[in-house]
């Protein structure tokens, strides 16, 4: 069937067609991600967004009204450098369309036009070899076309033309022997048009290409750390005053969309300073951090066998985490009605800032499609994944993850029964065994001797932050307060809460925590603090004296256990040479 005009339901499954073509070379286009960072997920990114197309995009006879309806989803769904650029792609056709019932072809390619022009301009720094030189070239059409199947014939032949010149037009791309991966994500989507238009049906034959992954060398570096994105509404600032406003926190800044919604994408190393600012210019509905070292650690030939993971209530620095690669699935902090990223969005430091001025804060399990999706990525490239969870009397997060555990036999969940430094003791365990060899029986085996070993001692100072949270009663709270208490929290042996000593004094606090320390030999030890490095310094220094031993770390709490410790909280946590009570 030839189509000379296009209406909504031609575009719709056109378009379905597109994706779902995209979609079944997804694991392709992250074998062969290697630009702007080799973090293997530019096709994980785009099938995200084509899929919420399928899912959200509605059909109507009125072009205007669907083309309205894919745009707003892709902008829902976008994910990535070129999942954002596709997304504003998009927008610009509806942009240009509106109020169109049905469009002409020579309409729909002075749309296109106008498309790529605002593609370019969502992007601060645009590279040439990468998708947008697919999108201009694609639609470089000068032959007289009549029907909307010549045009995406000839734009696919163009398309796939200059998908093969991308890799001589970056260094990386020549360097790697690949293509762009966006590119390759566009044409591919292209292709799907074709297909329709040519058969009639949307459904495409799964043809994807089989490649190696590309071994990611050590002389590709990460120059920001985290690829960093937020939806914004209510937005009071222009896509152009937002580039100039923010294009000093880091590098591949896009801002795509309107004043009623904006998708913003940039590599920085402080996510917790870009989603700060970003509260003056609208309302945050939606946050996402990928630690981009991370995952180029995962998709390197060089790590161990086996995954570790834990969730961002275990304490330990980042440098100890990076030298064991240890990945992280972020809990959720509520701070009024904006849901932050624990430890990436909103850091310990930045928590307190917001305090005095936030009337309600609240935590949550990590998000199940984050879940999803961090756990997918690492069985592409991991033979097993451990995942070492915050004591699951404490979090849903442990019952979270078992639904997924128990459909994929390679997903191993252990309940820490430990949180803040303690969890992080015994997830440091579990990479030490895994960095040095061990079997997966084995490095389960210790999982359980280390955790049965594990304590954690916190001094607080005052225990109104855990009755703002519910942790103890309003009664109690005030009761402690009358009398000065100062007690020493713990954890029991299943991972439930309790006090564990009772004080009158930080000094008295202290003196019992020494006590309780001293009743069985120690192996290791580590110090936790809420903005009180030096209080949690001498307490180490007195343990170090009593235990012959310095501690393998000192490191803030995360934002989420500081919301219920408080300010100047201190903790220790030790893993003993045999078990105790």
């Amino acid at each position: 069937m030839e189509f000379v005009t296009f209406e909504g339901n031609d575009l719709y499954h056109a378009f379905l067609s597109g994706a779902r073509k995209l979609i079944s070379i997804k694991h392709h286009l992250n074998n062969i991600n290697v630009f702007p960072v080799p973090d293997g997920d530019t096709g994980s990114n785009m099938s995200y967004l084509m899929q919420t197309i399928i899912n959200e995009a509605l059909p109507s006879e009125d072009f205007s009204e669907t083309m309205d309806s894919i745009a707003t989803a892709a902008l829902s769904g976008s994910r990535g450098n070129s999942g954002i650029i596709i997304s504003e792609y998009f927008n610009g056709l509806s942009e240009k369309l509106k109020g169109k019932t049905h469009v002409k072809l020579d309409e729909f390619m002075d749309a296109v036009k106008h498309a790529i022009k605002k593609a370019y301009e969502a992007i601060m720094n645009p590279v040439e070899g990468t998708i947008l030189t697919i999108l201009r070239k694609a639609a470089e059409v000068t032959t007289p076309q009549t029907s909307f199947n010549s045009y995406f014939k000839t734009s696919l032949e163009q398309a796939k033309q200059a998908l093969k010149e991308t890799t001589e037009q970056l260094e990386v791309l020549k360097k790697n022997g690949v293509v762009d991966a966006g590119a390759e994500g566009f044409t591919a989507f292209l292709e799907g048009i074709n297909y329709y238009l040519e058969t009639g049906k949307t459904e495409t034959p799964n043809l994807a290409p089989v490649v190696e992954a590309i071994v990611v060398s050590h002389d590709m570096v990460v120059t920001e750390r985290y690829c960093t994105e937020a939806l914004l509404i209510h937005v009071n600032r222009s896509s152009h005053d937002l580039q100039s406003l923010l294009a000093e926190m880091g590098s591949s800044l896009i801002v795509s969309g309107h004043s009623d919604k904006m998708r913003i994408h940039i590599h920085t190393d402080f996510p917790e300073k870009f989603f700060l600012k970003l509260r003056e210019y609208g309302q945050i509905v939606e946050q996402k951090v990928d630690d981009m070292i991370r995952q180029q650690q995962a998709i390197s030939a060089s790590h161990p066998r086996i995954a570790i993971v834990t969730d961002t209530i275990a304490d330990l620095p980042l440098e100890i985490m990076d030298e064991y690669q240890i990945h992280r699935l972020p809990m959720s902090l509520m701070v009024d009605d904006t849901s932050y990223i624990d430890r990436f969005s909103i850091t310990t430091d930045t928590f307190y800032d917001l305090m005095p001025q936030t009337k309600k804060f609240s935590s949550s399990q990590p998000d199940p499609k984050t879940i999803e999706r961090t756990l997918e990525f690492l069985l592409d490239h991991y033979d097993d994944i451990i995942v070492v969870t915050v004591a699951s009397k404490l979090s849903g997060t442990y019952n979270a993850i078992l639904h997924m555990a128990q459909d994929e036999k390679r997903i191993h969940l252990v309940d820490s029964r430990q949180n803040s430094g303690a969890q992080g003791l015994v997830v440091l365990e579990a990479a030490k065994q895994i960095a040095s060899g061990a079997s997966l029986e084995s490095v389960l085996k210790a999982l359980e001797s280390v955790i049965a070993r594990t304590r954690i001692y916190v001094s607080v100072k005052t225990l109104k932050y855990m009755v703002r949270q519910g942790r103890v009663s309003k009664v109690t709270g005030l009761l402690a307060k009358l009398m000065n208490l100062k007690p020493v929290i713990s954890l029991d042996a299943e991972g439930g809460g309790i006090i564990r000593e009772k004080a009158f004094s930080l000094h008295q606090n202290e003196k019992k925590i020494l006590k309780l320390i001293k009743k069985a030999p120690v192996d290791q030890f580590g110090m936790v603090h809420a903005l009180a490095p030096k209080r949690a310094q001498k307490l180490a220094e007195r343990i170090t004296e009593i235990t012959g031993k310095k501690p393998l770390f000192t490191t803030t709490i995360s934002p989420i256990v500081a919301m219920n410790a408080g300010i100047g909280a201190i903790g220790v946590a030790l893993t003993f040479k045999t078990e105790v009570k």
